[in-house]
């Protein structure tokens, strides 16, 4: 069956399916309305995608239409907050204009759907084996789900049965041999199951949430929901709120279940088949080879999947942005809009990424007019690109000095001797191979994950090695100018300036998400190197093969192990997870200083507790401009918390501090069982405090 879609049929479809929109915030008519939404939102994706990329088959129109739509609702929103506010009526506007402007701007000859109905072929022994996988996929999910809890964790492994592990590498196991004698696209929908289960394993297991970071986004998502907008106006992270502000709206899904599943779920689709897509389209490959390659993937740990938050989004979008890029070198028809798009979007999100993202564009702008023979002279060509690229390398260094400069609490400074400090890192970096004497299983798993580096290292340069080889290294000096940019501002943020409003152990954080965002730009390189690997290993023996799918299958498991925060005799994380009972504090102690009256007061905890209280009270109080939890971490609040933790001052003293700095008289400490030297603390402080209480015997509470 085939369908032209001209620009008639377009607006009319596009009007019927816009009524619910119209009709829903005054009748009952719900689903109705998220039906109409859903039709109308795969519809305007393909017909996206199909001006994105009209040369491609659907699949690639839907998927990367579905990707660019959501972006175009996320742009827009992002301008209605700066400008506005962002209320229902807004999404209403938009989706108007989309109902009646994206018909228009279709290209002119009409876009063609044709369905054809394949007769399926029943092979035996994929199907068996692909049951078999759905089999031990439904029983990864059901550990998982039977092991989700609202205690404080510092790792889902504390929690899970480990048996789960054998059945994740069995899983594993089968689907690398389902897809080696795949010849068809189908185990994509495998692959995807698989990557979500592997990005999943905290949206199931932390029911209250994971980290602290997305209890602080959950909260100004709600606000922003329930008021239109935030005061002050933030410079970054709009961009995730108003994507899922649109989510909600749209398809009517509870916005804190949407902020939990958003990353991972994004991910575990996008990244098999963007990269699949991607190299299908330009590059001669065999079907299974390719798969593999794309399955292999999760070799590597995708910790920054895990859970939502905007660094996190921006991250993913930063690298489906380099792996689509090769469309733009491959391929003379397809435009640059797409990649403009993606860019400006994660600015919105986290202009971290946002900013290097911005000079490779520039750079693959650049490139795609030096690609079309433009009339440029040779040298001035050269020039431009050289000032692009040292303009990249300062970027960074640069935004943080300005954003200090505003009402940001995050404060930093130039550091002295900077470039020497450069020097010596560029001569201590340690590549050495790590090697741990192998007596259990964690051995085996840190000696694999603690050597990525050579990993990575070495399937870059296969990749490489390929495109020198083939006499291609010009299309692909995009990611070399990039990775030269990002490099130098990894290496700029380490050594040349201070994160002096941070915690000693968090000043690295910045410098270690760019260096993240270095490896991203090695990814097309990687793929082809592992696509090589394949190849060769394609020749071999079945036996030969299956040797090798097991240990694929062990990387992978170890991978998956190493993604999430561990508690072992080599690793131990000391983030703990906020817990049914920090919640439980917050609100008892909101109760008892607001009864008869409400009385001011300040509370000294640790990150969980702050989560729990963001979460159920929202940035409810300030006392001179200090919130009456300890947030941020670099807060003169966190810094008392923690020297009365370690015993660093007299209790008096803090307390004291406490008191003159938020000219409040009631101060609590409260101190979890879990911290150190928790007893000896908790016997002292009963003897301190005018009044103490323990909620679960787990925290306890002092009042001074």
């Amino acid at each position: 069956m085939i369908i032209a879609f001209n620009y008639k049929k377009s607006l009319l479809l596009n009007l019927v399916l816009f009524l619910p929109f119209a009709l829903y915030p005054w009748h009952n008519v719900l689903p109705l309305a998220i039906g109409g939404a859903v039709i109308f939102f795969l519809f305007n994706s393909w017909l996206l995608g199909h001006k994105a990329m009209p040369s491609n088959s659907y699949a690639v129109e839907q998927i990367l239409g579905f990707l660019l739509l959501s972006i175009i609702y996320s742009l827009a929103g992002t301008a209605a907050f700066y400008f506005y506010l962002i209320k229902s009526f807004i999404w209403l506007i938009i989706t108007a204009a989309i109902a009646l402007l994206f018909p228009l701007w279709q290209i002119k000859k009409p876009a063609i759907w044709q369905l054809n109905f394949i007769k399926p072929k029943f092979n035996l022994w994929p199907t068996m084996l692909s049951i078999l996988y759905l089999l031990l996929a439904v029983i990864m999910f059901a550990l998982v789900k039977g092991s989700a809890t609202d205690t404080s964790l510092r790792s889902p492994w504390e929690e899970i049965p480990n048996q789960l592990f054998l059945v994740y590498f069995l899983a594993t196991l089968t689907l690398y041999i389902i897809v080696r004698f795949s010849e068809k696209a189908w185990p994509l929908v495998l692959i995807i199951i698989h990557a979500f289960f592997t990005l999943s394993v905290a949206f199931f297991v932390f029911h209250i949430g994971f980290g602290y970071d997305p209890f602080i986004h959950r909260t100004n998502l709600n606000l922003i929901a329930e008021n239109g907008t935030l005061l002050p106006k933030p410079f970054y992270y709009i961009g995730q709120y108003s994507l899922l502000l649109f989510y909600n709206y749209l398809f009517k899904i509870p916005l804190d279940f949407l902020d939990k599943i958003l990353v991972p779920l994004l991910a575990a689709v996008y990244l098999p088949l963007v990269a699949y897509f991607s190299f299908k389209d330009n590059f001669k490959t065999k079907n299974n080879l390719l798969l593999l390659t794309v399955f292999s993937i999760f070799l590597f740990p995708l910790t920054s999947f895990i859970s939502t938050t905007p660094q996190a989004l921006a991250n993913l979008l930063s690298l489906l942005a380099i792996i689509l890029s090769l469309y733009y070198l491959h391929q003379n028809q397809t435009k640059l809009w797409p990649l403009y798009l993606l860019v400006l979007a994660i600015i919105g999100i986290h202009p971290l990424a946002g900013i290097p993202m911005a000079f490779f564009m520039a750079v693959s702008v650049f490139y795609h007019h030096w690609k079309q023979k433009d009339n440029l002279p040779k040298l001035l060509k050269h020039s431009i690109v050289l000032e692009i690229i040292i303009l990249g390398c300062l970027a960074l260094p640069l935004a943080f000095l300005i954003n200090s400069l505003t009402l940001s609490q995050l404060k930093v400074s130039f550091q002295i001797g900077w470039l020497a400090e450069s020097l010596k890192n560029l001569s201590d970096f340690n590549l050495s191979f790590y090697y741990r004497k192998f007596i259990s299983l964690p051995d085996m798993l840190y000696i694999y994950n603690f050597n990525l580096a050579w990993l990575y290292l070495g399937l870059s340069a296969l990749g490489l090695g390929f495109v020198l080889q083939h006499k291609q290294i010009k299309k692909y000096l995009i990611f070399i100018f990039g990775l030269i940019i990002v490099g130098a501002n990894y290496l700029l943020l380490k050594t040349m300036v201070h994160f002096f409003s941070l915690q000693n152990y968090e000043q690295i954080n910045y410098p270690n998400r760019i260096l993240e965002l270095s490896v991203y730009l090695l990814v097309p390189f990687i793929l082809i190197g592992l696509y090589l690997i394949f190849q060769k290993l394609n020749k071999n023996s079945l036996l030969a093969c299956l040797m090798m799918f097991v240990l694929l299958a062990l990387a992978q498991t170890s991978a998956f192990y190493y993604t999430y925060p561990r508690v072992d005799k080599i690793k131990e994380a000391h983030g703990y997870s906020t817990s049914a009972t920090d919640l439980e504090t917050v609100t008892f102690l909101e109760k008892i200083q607001s009864q008869p009256q409400f009385k001011p007061y300040v509370v000294l905890a640790a990150q969980p507790v702050s989560a729990a209280a963001i979460k159920e009270l929202g940035f409810k109080y300030y006392y001179n401009n200090l919130f009456f939890y300890p947030v941020p971490t670099g807060s003169r609040l966190y810094q008392l918390y923690e020297d009365f933790a370690y015993g660093k001052q007299k209790t008096s003293e803090i307390i004291a501090t406490a008191k003159y700095l938020t000219g409040v008289d009631t101060v609590y400490v409260i101190i979890n069982d879990y911290w150190l030297d928790a007893d000896k603390i908790i016997e002292t402080e009963k003897e301190n405090a005018s009044e103490w209480f323990s909620i679960d015997n787990k925290n306890y509470i002092f009042k001074y």
